[in-house]
Formats: structure tokens, C-alpha cells, sequence
């Protein structure tokens, strides 16, 4: 009797499970992956046969390309097949399909049983792949879909007459290199008239597509073509160039036409340039494009890896395949990505380039100019103050007005991005000009200088704090925030605006509260709030931020109370911080689940133990190191501390005095160097957030001082 009933509940076991995999089988169709590499936004569009599906149905998006340390279209293969930034060298891999002279060499190497292609140098990929600054797991993608009994095949290659391109059996590989089934030798033709005398055999092509497509679950297929072009664009004219473009856009058309014939309703379909065209890449377009034909819906794509409008990561496309089949893998930093439904998807994405790639090419360009127009400020005053005895005290008026009016840049670039202008000319011209009439409307309403910075001060931080509350949605587009072509941080407050918001909110607090304006609990709880919106992680997500802030926070606090700072206090301050970091960690992970820099961090370290912990100290000294070198920021942080340095000895005095007429401003002074201190220290670009913190400390100091000077010749 029981062994009846036991073998009744087997059954209705095996009932069930077969009732799922039906139902799985009728939702879910298969996946075709097709490269067109080195294709632009608008060449992509342009294929009759995309356009045509576009019309109708489609997601669209821009993709970012960066790999670790760098970017090139074997990194970009790889963290799009590994789901995390690759780092990846060309000569270290060696992709062949199996034959009698290569079957012995690979088992030789890699002491594997061979599969029909097989990376050679399998060994060396994955030496180059520990390189990397994230972790990444090569074959990550092929090992899922191996462990969950899933079939792949890859067809094509991107070969020239002189060597092998066949990256893009970098996505479908497994941890061995391995990839079942496939055609990537003979699949190309000789043609006299195409790039490097070579053409991909697109007749045979097709009938490999159906082939593959009836016995596999994914298919991975390089067009070849479209890179080839692009190696050989230097050694044509322009009619040649053209002329060859044209065949290539047709025979891919062609193809197309034959693909959408073959699939059903169910399959999803990506369309992707794994790298841009060399001429985009030089003129600032360095996102590629990506298409998803999904069902019957229209729209844009995100992910919650950049959290912005029509941009992915590379790293996200693998995690979305397994999505797809009702995988994840935990060795992936790459998220799924989302579908945002939009009729007029085309528009948007292309408005959006324009915005991206006109911040990206001014960005460094205004910044540089920027920190360079502050650093010949604050020498002209030093030189004011030494000078003081020859210099008439009208002239004063002149480095005073100019220090003011650089505080307000942060604010002007902060807010100019409402007007979501997309050309450079006119975010340049929209920025200067909301910068001078901001400062006039200061200047006219408010006389006393003090009142003036502390005015200029709150605007600042409040600012920064409503838009990291309400989506960042000024921070993404400003010339002090960050851009996805970088890619180094996609949403939440970015190092340079956290370096601002610290040092303003710090200097209008400490400056009201010598005003008498607000009291110690006020000035506590709005830094509690700061705190709160930097580091919570659908908001400032900055932990190296949340870090700097507790640390100079709470050193301010203790200063305001009166309270002496000693080791003891310091381990607290500590204790706080990770007390502070892991609360948000733990919200992240277990109520949000948005997947920011910290829970993905400590998932890391979950996962991958405490060499984790290494390789991001190792990435944020590096950083920092190159940064001190290249950066001009780490010149605006020099300045500023010399000038500290300077003012504390000569004149005699005088930077004491100041301190003794303002105490409470004075500690905030303290705090934001004790800011600027630990900003450097746990930040990736740490020497950008002290930079722009410390200039809270310079412009007050260098104004009192003048303001004092000028005071005193009137006396005279």
C-alpha cells in the first residue's frame, strides 16, 4: 500500500514537471544573436528589413562598450559573453573548428575532452581574464547554458586575408572554451572587389541558419562584413568605400529578410554592434546600438545597471539571455534589461545621442577650463593678500567678486540640464549664462559676502540633494555629473558633485550656525538627511561618498558640541561608518533589490571571498595613482592645500585671526579638509571629489581675508 501511494505521488511529480516544461516550451521560443560589428545607430536603422520591423515593434537602445582597463571589440565580445567587464587581448585566443592536427594540441593544453570548436588557448584567455579589475568568469554565458541542458551553436566569422576575428565565439564559449556545434571556418568567400578580397558566403549563410536554428536553443551569428569594412576603410576612397557599403547593407538586408522568415512569434531576436565604427568612436559616438525584437511590443531599452533611458552595459545582454530561459547566474555583474514601452522610440534614442555625445565631447574640455579659471583665481588673491600694502582696496573688489562667482558654477551646471539642449554650443552657452545672471540675482539681493557664499552654498547642496531624491536627472546630464559613454558610474551622485555637496552643505551649515540661524540639533539632522540620500542606494548610491560624509559629519558634530576628537572618538567615527555602509547594504539586498555599487560589491565578496575586498582597494589605488598623474583636478587639490599651508605661516597670523572671529565656520572648515582627506582615500577618483570639496575651504578663507584687508584700508 505504501509503495502504491509512493509511486503516486512520483507520477503526479512527473506530471507536473512535464506540465511545466510544456508550458515553458509554449512561452518561451528560442534566441538568435546576430553581430553586425562596427555599424552605427543610423546605418542600423537604415537596413530596409530593421526599419521595417521598427515600424511596427522592437526595443532599441544604446549600448555601452567598456571592458576593464579600456575598451576594443574583443573586450566588448567578452563582457558581453562573461556578463562582467573583460579584459582580453587579441593574440590570447585561438578559436578552430576540431580536426585531427588541432584535436591533440587542445587536450595537450588544456587536458579537456575537445568539443567541435574549441579555443586553443584557452590557458592564456583565462590568465589575461585574472588581469581584470572585475572578476570576470570566462564562458560564464556557455556555462549556464551547458548546465541547463540548453543547445548553442555560432556561425560565422569576421577573418581577414592575414588572420582570424572570431570573437565572437567569445560570448557562446564555455569555461573551457568550448562550443558544441557550429560553422565559423568555411563560411566565407573569395570576392576581388570586398574588403581584404573576402565576403561572408551568405547563401550558405542562410541554409546553416536553418540548420542550426531547428537543432539549437541560441544562435550566435557574425556577419563579418560590416568589421572587415571598417579595418579596410583606410585603404579606399570614398566611391569605393560607399560602393562596398552598399553591397554589404544589401546582402545583410537579404539576410534578414531570411531570418524574420524562419523565426516564431516566440523567439527573441538581438541585433547588436559589439563596437562602433572607428570614425564614431574618434568623433565622441562611442555607444553602439542594440535592437531586440521581443514579441510585439515597441520601445526603448534600460537596465538597472545604468538606471537611464535607452542605455545598457555590454555586461547586461548575457544576464538577459538566461532571462530568458529562466536562468541567472551569480557570476555575472550584468543586469537583465528592461523594456520601457515608447511609440516614438526612434526619436527619443537619437535626441538622446546627440545629449550624450555633445556632454561627452565638452565635458573634460569645460572642466578643464573650469578648474584652470579657479586656479589662476586663487593665485591672484594669494598674490592680493601678499601684495596687500601696494594694492588699492577697489581692486580687491575684483579677485572677491570672481572667487563668488565661481561658486555658483556647480549649481549653474547642475541645473542648466533642464532645458535638455542636445548641441554643444548652445549647454556651453545656456551654462555661462544661467552662471552670471545666478550670480547678479545674488549680487543685487544680497550685500553682506558672508550671506552671499552661504546663499550660493545652500542653493548648492539643496540642489544636488532634490535631484538625487527625485532620479538624478540633473546630475546624469551635467558636465560635472557623469556620462555612459565613460560608463565609470551611471546614476546617483558621482564623485564630483559628492565632493561639492559635502563641502557646501558643510560650509552653509557650520556659516549659519555662527549666524545663530540654526541650532547643533538643526544642523545634525539635516547632515542625517544628507547622509541618508547619498548613500541610499535608489538615491545618492555613492559608498565611498556615504564613508567620506558619516566620517566628516560627525567629526563637524563633535566640533559643534564641544566635544574633544581623539582616537577613541576617530574608532567610533569608524564604527559608524560601517555601521551606516552595511545598513545600506542590507536594504539594498533584502527590500529594494536595485542591485547598486554596494549590494552588488558585498554580493561579490559573498561570493568570491576576501580577494574581492583586494581587487577593490587595488582598483581604487590605481585609480587614484593615475588619476594624481593625468587628472588636473589633483592640480586644483595641490593648489589648495599649499595655499592652506601657506596661510596657516604667512602673513603672520592672519589665517588664525580669521578663525578666532568665525570658530564655528572654522571647524567647518576642518570637517570639509577631514572630507577631503577620506573622499581621497576610499573613492575610485578620489582625488576629484577632494578637489571639489576643498574649494570650500579656498573661496571662504581667500574672501574673509580680502573682505578684512579692504576693511581695514577704509579705517585707514
Amino acid at each position: 500500500m505504501k509503495k502504491r501511494i509512493l509511486l503516486f505521488i512520483i507520477g503526479i511529480l512527473m506530471t507536473l514537471n512535464l506540465g511545466n516544461n510544456i508550458s515553458y516550451a509554449e512561452n518561451n521560443g528560442k534566441v538568435i544573436f546576430i553581430s553586425i560589428n562596427r555599424t552605427s545607430l543610423d546605418e542600423m536603422l537604415s537596413i530596409d528589413r530593421i526599419k521595417e520591423e521598427l515600424d511596427s515593434r522592437g526595443y532599441i537602445g544604446l549600448m555601452n562598450i567598456r571592458g576593464s582597463k579600456g575598451t576594443s571589440d574583443i573586450r566588448s565580445y567578452a563582457s558581453i559573453g562573461w556578463g562582467s567587464r573583460a579584459y582580453l587581448n587579441y593574440r590570447n585566443i585561438q578559436f578552430e573548428t576540431l580536426n585531427e592536427s588541432n584535436k591533440d594540441e587542445y587536450i595537450r593544453r588544456s587536458g579537456k575532452k575537445p568539443k567541435y570548436i574549441n579555443n586553443l588557448n584557452i590557458n592564456n584567455t583565462k590568465s589575461d581574464a585574472a588581469i581584470g579589475e572585475y572578476g570576470a568568469l570566462p564562458g560564464a554565458l556557455g556555462m549556464e547554458i551547458r548546465n541547463n541542458n540548453l543547445k548553442l551553436a555560432v556561425l560565422g566569422n569576421a577573418d581577414t586575408d592575414s588572420e582570424q576575428r572570431r570573437e565572437i565565439c567569445l560570448i557562446a564559449m564555455d569555461e573551457n572554451g568550448q562550443i558544441e556545434k557550429g560553422n565559423i571556418s568555411s563560411i566565407d568567400v573569395e570576392d576581388g572587389l570586398m574588403p581584404f578580397g573576402i565576403r561572408t558566403d551568405y547563401e550558405k549563410l542562410i541554409n546553416e541558419t536553418k540548420k542550426y536554428y531547428d537543432e539549437s536553443d541560441l544562435l550566435f551569428i557574425e556577419l563579418g562584413d560590416t568589421y572587415r569594412l571598417d579595418l579596410y576603410r583606410n585603404k579606399l576612397n570614398s566611391n569605393t568605400y560607399n560602393s562596398m557599403k552598399e553591397k554589404i547593407y544589401a546582402n545583410i538586408n537579404n539576410y534578414l529578410n531570411e531570418v524574420f522568415k524562419i523565426v516564431n512569434p516566440n523567439d527573441r531576436i538581438y541585433i547588436v554592434s559589439p563596437y562602433p565604427r572607428l570614425e564614431d568612436f574618434r568623433t565622441g559616438y562611442r555607444l553602439s546600438p542594440v535592437i531586440i525584437f521581443d514579441k510585439d511590443e515597441k520601445g526603448i531599452l534600460t537596465s538597472s545597471t545604468t538606471r537611464r533611458k535607452g542605455v545598457v552595459g555590454n555586461i547586461d545582454i548575457a544576464p538577459d539571455i538566461l532571462n530568458y530561459f529562466g536562468q541567472e547566474s551569480n557570476a555575472m555583474l550584468g543586469r537583465n534589461i528592461d523594456r520601457i514601452s515608447m511609440d516614438n522610440n526612434i526619436d527619443f534614442l537619437t535626441y538622446e545621442y546627440e545629449k550624450i555625445v555633445s556632454t561627452y565631447n565638452i565635458r573634460i574640455p569645460t572642466l578643464y577650463t573650469y578648474a584652470v579659471f579657479q586656479m589662476i583665481t586663487w593665485i591672484i588673491s594669494v598674490i592680493f593678500i601678499f601684495l596687500r600694502k601696494k594694492i588699492s582696496k577697489k581692486l580687491f573688489n575684483i579677485p572677491i567678486n570672481i572667487l563668488k562667482f565661481t561658486m555658483i558654477i556647480p549649481f549653474a551646471l547642475l541645473v542648466e540640464p533642464i532645458l535638455n539642449l542636445n548641441s554643444e554650443i548652445s549647454i556651453i552657452a545656456v551654462a555661462l549664462l544661467m552662471s552670471l545672471i545666478g550670480y547678479f540675482i545674488v549680487h543685487k539681493l544680497v550685500k553682506d559676502d558672508l550671506n552671499k557664499i552661504i546663499l550660493l552654498s545652500t542653493l548648492t547642496f539643496i540642489g544636488i540633494l532634490v535631484d538625487a531624491a527625485t532620479g538624478q536627472n540633473m546630475i546624469k546630464n551635467s558636465l560635472l555629473g557623469y556620462d555612459p559613454i565613460i560608463g565609470a558610474r551611471y546614476y546617483g551622485i558621482g564623485n564630483e558633485y559628492m565632493g561639492v555637496l559635502i563641502g557646501s552643505i558643510i560650509l552653509a551649515l557650520s556659516s549659519l550656525f555662527e549666524k545663530k540661524k540654526i541650532s547643533r540639533l538643526l544642523l545634525s539632522i539635516v547632515l542625517l538627511v544628507c547622509v541618508i540620500i547619498l548613500g541610499y542606494p535608489k538615491m545618492g548610491a555613492n559608498v565611498g561618498g556615504t564613508i567620506t560624509a558619516v566620517f566628516a559629519f560627525l567629526f563637524l558634530i563633535m566640533k559643534i558640541y564641544e566635544i574633544e576628537v581623539d582616537i577613541k572618538k576617530i574608532v567610533l567615527i569608524m564604527c559608524a561608518v560601517v555601521l551606516v555602509v552595511t545598513a545600506m547594504a542590507l536594504i539594498d539586498i533584502n527590500f529594494i533589490g536595485s542591485k547598486s555599487h554596494l549590494a552588488g560589491a558585498i554580493e561579490d565578496i559573498i561570493i568570491g571571498g576576501p580577494i574581492i575586498i583586494l581587487q577593490i582597494i587595488r582598483r581604487k589605488l590605481e585609480m587614484n595613482l593615475r588619476l594624481i598623474g593625468i587628472s588636473m583636478w589633483s592640480r586644483v587639490l595641490i593648489l589648495g592645500v599649499i595655499i592652506v599651508g601657506v596661510l596657516f605661516n604667512k602673513p603672520s597670523g592672519i589665517l588664525k585671526s580669521l578663525c578666532e572671529v568665525y570658530p564655528s565656520i572654522a571647524k567647518g572648515w576642518q570637517a570639509i579638509i577631514v572630507g577631503s582627506v577620506v573622499g581621497f582615500v576610499v573613492n575610485d577618483s578620489g582625488v576629484v571629489a577632494a578637489a571639489t570639496s576643498i574649494s570650500y575651504v579656498i573661496v571662504p578663507v581667500l574672501v574673509l581675508i580680502m573682505k578684512d584687508i579692504v576693511k581695514s584700508k577704509s579705517q585707514d
